[in-house]
């Protein structure tokens, strides 16, 4: 009894490797063009050519599912990891940057964990310290700090430092 209606000998693969190839390709212009519709057709082609595939037998269809899911993986590598490092990459990323905003990042506060510094205005509980000529948002531990209080910066938050009166 034959399992499969054709042997591998007299299958044609030209269609299902065209249909896989196709199918990569529209799922690798989804990374370039975001739209939902090509990396959908693409996988509905992809997975048409693996079911075609499967004519020539279960082996040949193993291999050309093994090879989608390879190829499919490097094309997410690559435009994920690779490309951004490229210039084409670059300029098709967004890339914006903490520098010069309204709130630095926490990790630009670290810095100051230690050092003392003046309240600005009245600390209640939050206000603006002065810390090595910089101002900076506070919260005070300690509640109420008068204007021009001696503090000391305890930690850094996301956005602001926290303080105590400096003893």
């Amino acid at each position: 009894m034959m399992l499969c209606a054709a042997s591998p000998e007299e299958v044609s693969l030209v269609l299902p490797i065209g249909l896989l190839v196709a199918g990569l390709v529209l799922i690798a212009a989804e990374f370039f063009l975001p739209t939902v519709f090509l990396g959908f057709v693409g996988a509905v082609v992809s997975f048409v050519g693996i079911y075609f595939s499967a004519a020539a037998g279960a082996a040949t269809c193993a291999v050309f599912s093994a090879v989608f899911l390879a190829v499919l993986a490097l094309e997410f590598f690559a435009f994920r990891r690779i490309l951004p490092q490229t210039a084409i990459g670059r300029s098709m990323i967004n890339v914006s940057s903490n520098e010069g905003a309204a709130v630095p990042a926490a990790a630009g506060y670290a810095a100051y964990v230690g050092k003392t510094g003046k309240a600005v205005t009245v600390l209640a509980p939050s206000g603006t310290v002065e810390i090595e000529g910089a101002l900076v948002e506070a919260f005070s531990l300690d509640g109420f700090v008068e204007r021009h209080a001696a503090v000391i910066v305890t930690e850094a938050g996301s956005g602001r430092v926290t303080v105590r009166r400096s003893r």
